[in-house]
């Protein structure tokens, strides 16, 4: 699979927000990420609906073990179904609930019920696989409701129903659990895009959660802390991360990183940069993994493993790549570059799924420029296909007119050429280096394979 479909990031993800907005602090939220990785969770939701009123936190460890004593909102999603909701979260969200807290559920029905449906059950209500109808109906004061698809709910006579669907089957209802509420509601009332750039029903969300969560009051003054994956093994220089739930797939993934690490070192010719991959941690998700440098995060079921072996052995390659890249990422081929060193990685552990991979990725870019001469991979508009297989491409040419080894001489001569406060390094830099590296001025023919890349431009010194 092309890893740019990977959640691959080389940053990581912030635990809470360093700089309090500057109005009273009355939500405290926790946005678990323990039953079902995702970056929408990863603090998204909180900068579409709670910035400025309220802190939020990541729940990255065992939802049974989440201390919600100073926190009001509680959000969870539907969850996974290789990581259901155990006795021990749902005792943890009922008691949470009972104590004065809200918990907002956000899930959607379907054949096979979600795990988040224990947690509907739990308060006697149920994620149906009915699909809402169009046009919504509510009682919340607003003239439209956003809604992105999604099924109903069922329920007792106990809830409050705010949003229905045509033929009135619920879609948002709340009720009243001890001293605390329960919402649940099907997901497509929410924004979804990681980048949070979809806040769509903000002007009654916000409200909402605001009217239901502060019935609890926090203590805005005390530290609002987003508990870590607590269960770790030291590995020699890798400390392993994970929690209960991901536990059985932890030792696995670790195996396969230590099978990696030998042939990443011999495809780079380097060991990784200073002070990188220290922590590996692995997410509840089989939707891919980050890099942070010195943490590599990845998804415990990524490419249906453990039943299947190569994709995860190219979404470890490519994220711990990028702690070998580090510190000066690679223009352009940043991603691609990772992946590649994936793809060399499973062909050396003889799996031809790698070869495969490689070459479909080339069989794209050859439908847009068969001879890969005429597209400029670094004007604005080069399409996704291009910039991947082109890469791919002048990696292998590279190898084969400068090689074995070349992508290796490659990296022993960035890490000796660029100095770590080195402040951009650009396309220009990058055929500086190669061409250090094999000894020849290398400017011409990425010229000819339509690379704007310029001599005169590079910045960098002997």
């Amino acid at each position: 699979m092309i890893p740019s479909l990977l959640l691959s990031l080389i940053f990581f993800p912030p635990q809470e927000e360093v700089s309090p907005p500057p109005s009273p602090i009355v939500i405290h939220s926790v946005s678990d990420i323990s039953q079902s990785f995702s970056f929408y969770m990863d603090g998204r939701f909180y900068k579409q609906y709670l910035k400025g009123i309220g802190r939020d936190v990541r729940n990255w460890g065992s939802l049974s073990k989440l201390d919600l004593s100073n926190a009001n909102l509680l959000l969870l999603s539907a969850g996974d179904a290789r990581l259901p909701y155990d006795e021990g979260a749902l005792k943890n969200i009922l008691a949470f609930a009972e104590s004065g807290g809200t918990v907002l559920c956000m899930a959607d029905g379907a054949k096979k019920p979600p795990p988040a449906q224990a947690v509907a059950e739990l308060f006697g209500g149920s994620f149906s696989p009915i699909r809402a109808k169009l046009p919504l109906k509510n009682s919340l004061g607003e003239k439209e409701i956003t809604f992105r698809g999604g099924c109903t709910l069922e329920l007792n006579d106990q809830w409050n129903v705010f949003i229905q669907d045509k033929k009135n089957r619920a879609v948002l209802a709340q009720k009243h659990v001890g001293k605390g509420n329960i919402v649940l509601a099907s997901r497509g009332l929410f924004g979804h895009r990681p980048d949070a750039s979809d806040p769509i029903n903000a002007s009654w969300v916000t409200p909402f959660l605001l009217q239901w969560a502060t019935e609890k009051k926090i203590d805005a003054k005390k530290p609002h802390h987003g508990p870590w994956a607590e269960l770790t093994k030291v590995m020699g220089p890798l400390t392993l991360e994970y929690h209960d739930g991901t536990e059985p797939f932890a030792d696995g993934i670790a195996q396969e990183y230590q099978n990696a690490f030998p042939h990443l070192v011999a495809v780079t010719g380097v060991e990784p940069s200073a002070g990188m991959i220290k922590s590996l941690l692995i997410l509840p998700t089989g939707g891919g993994g980050f890099s942070s440098g010195a943490r590599i995060a990845i998804g415990a079921w990524w490419g249906n493993y453990p039943e299947k072996r190569y994709p995860m052995v190219e979404l470890i390659s490519h994220e711990a790549g990028h702690s070998w890249v580090l510190p000066h990422a690679e223009p352009l081929w940043n991603e691609p570059i990772a992946t590649y060193l994936g793809i060399q990685v499973g062909k050396r552990m003889g799996m031809p799924e790698a070869q495969k991979t490689l070459d479909r990725a080339l069989a794209k870019a050859r439908k847009l420029d068969p001879d890969f001469t005429q597209i400029d991979p670094l004007s604005p508009d080069a399409p996704r296909n291009l910039i991947w297989g082109k890469s791919y491409y002048v990696f292998e040419e590279l190898e084969r007119l400068h090689g074995p080894g070349a992508l290796a001489k490659y990296f022993r001569m960035k890490r000796t050429l660029v100095p770590d406060d080195h402040k951009k390094y650009t396309m220009n830099d990058c055929v500086a280096v190669w061409s250090k590296a094999v000894d020849n001025d290398l400017f011409p023919w990425f010229q000819s394979l339509g690379f704007s890349v310029d001599p005169l431009k590079q910045t960098l010194t002997d």
